[in-house]
């Protein structure tokens, strides 16, 4: 926008800059050859009339007057000169020219431009006869340097005068153009820092009404939020803390229990709910701002939650296929969040097919650079929703929490969620990771 401003400036400028000056350096040109100009007929006619006053009885001009006066005025040797009739002349060597012959016919004194400049013809008249063809003429010639003398200079100074003109112009409007611009990128920057989870970013209010209107309008917004988001967290966490008293009372059941075995792995399932719970915690209590990217290998984390899942696919019969590339996966989400996306997947699977459905898990390099993906499909009934990834609209039976929340995760760290169907018709969930710092 700044540079717009300054283009526009520029273009005005110049076209104002342009119309003042294509006039008045002609109206210069024109001065400068009316002034050399009146300057050789008034010293043409001023010989002409001494001349006339100095004419011998004979009403004749001759060569000697003709010298005599000129020296008098001290007229330019090469520029003025006394012409007779018969072709003799006196002063400066001149041509004959068609000027001179309608000087000599008409009988009156003109001002014609010819090669090289202009010439100024003044005949000389008798009191008796003015109206007659005349013997005698006077030229003065005006060359083209007299003509355009100073012209030059004043248009340099008239072109220095424009260029400055114009660059003030485009300077002032620059500095105008930055302070309309500088508000506008100090909301720009504030904007970002809000979306990264700074939320104690705000903005003066700064530049014209309108612009400053809308910083106190994002500082309202962004207090806002800010309260919003903290009342938010702290809901969560009280939500979070009131299952600790069921979760006590649980496990107070589960050390009562006759079956030790079955008693420790209630209680471990209840530990790691407790972990889960601290975990919402301390993510509510946590700043939004981003602390950095997170990393966690992907294949890694994979072979880990199989062995864990595959224990219960063992009781149910089920066939578990895994396939994880070689070498590490590294993906921009750490290995607890990603642990509980494989689980939110693995979940899906025993919850909506029947009990000896095979199933396969699989972590291989994306086809783009840096990304990785994660595959979990089954040989079941496949998706019976058009939208099963739309919170309410599983149709199975669920909440259709589980693949939003994958969906969440993965686009949190770069990447996207896709369903399709498995080879043999069943659901097919394949999960894009984008690289650490996504």
């Amino acid at each position: 926008m700044r540079q717009r401003v300054a283009v526009l400036s520029l273009a005005i400028s110049s076209l104002v800059v342009i119309a003042f000056m294509i006039p008045l350096a002609l109206l210069l040109r024109n001065q400068a050859q009316d002034r050399a100009l009146s300057r050789s007929e008034y010293l043409a006619r001023a010989i002409a009339t001494s001349l006339v006053v100095d004419i011998s009885e004979e009403g004749e001009v001759s060569l000697a007057l003709g010298e005599a006066i000129l020296e008098v005025f001290g007229a330019p040797a090469e520029s003025v000169s006394i012409l007779f009739s018969d072709g003799e002349l006196v002063g400066a060597p001149v041509s004959n020219t068609s000027n001179i012959d309608v000087a000599f016919a008409d009988a009156r004194a003109f001002t014609a431009f010819t090669e090289g400049g202009a010439e100024v013809l003044v005949p000389l008249f008798s009191a008796d006869s003015p109206g007659q063809a005349v013997d005698v003429v006077v030229r003065a010639f005006v060359p083209d340097e007299d003509l355009t003398q100073g012209v030059w200079v004043a248009w340099g100074m008239i072109g220095g005068l424009g260029i400055f003109l114009v660059i003030v112009a485009v300077v002032a409007a620059d500095r105008l153009g930055r302070s309309v611009v500088r508000p506008i990128s100090d909301l720009s920057e504030a904007a970002l820092a809000l979306g990264g989870g700074d939320l104690d970013t705000r903005v003066m209010p700064a530049g014209p009404d309108e612009i400053a209107d809308v910083g106190v309008a994002f500082n309202f917004l962004a207090e806002r939020l800010r309260l919003l988001l903290a009342a938010e967290r702290e809901s969560v966490a009280d939500l979070s803390h009131r299952l600790r008293t069921p979760l006590t009372a649980l496990r107070l059941q589960a050390e009562t229990l006759s079956d030790k075995e079955a008693a420790r792995d209630l209680l471990n399932d209840i530990d790691r709910l407790e972990a889960a719970i601290d975990q919402m915690i301390e993510e509510a209590r946590r700043p939004a701002v981003q602390r950095g990217p997170e990393q966690a290998d992907l294949g890694a984390v994979v072979r880990q939650r199989a062995t864990f899942w595959k224990v219960l696919a063992d009781e149910q019969n089920r066939p578990v296929d895994v396939h994880t590339a070689g070498g590490r996966l590294p993906v921009g989400i750490n290995s607890r969040d990603l642990g509980a996306l494989i689980d939110t997947l693995l979940g899906n699977v025993f919850a909506h097919t029947d009990p000896g459905t095979p199933y396969r898990i699989e972590a291989f390099p994306g086809e783009t650079e840096g990304h990785s993906v994660l595959v979990v499909a089954d040989q079941g009934q496949g998706f019976e929703h058009s939208t099963p990834l739309r919170r309410g609209a599983s149709g199975a039976g669920s909440t259709g929490l589980g693949l939003d929340i994958a969906l969440r995760a993965a686009r949190r760290c770069g990447g996207d969620l896709t369903l399709g169907e498995s080879e043999t018709g069943g659901a097919r969930v394949e999960v894009t990771f984008g690289p650490p710092g996504a």
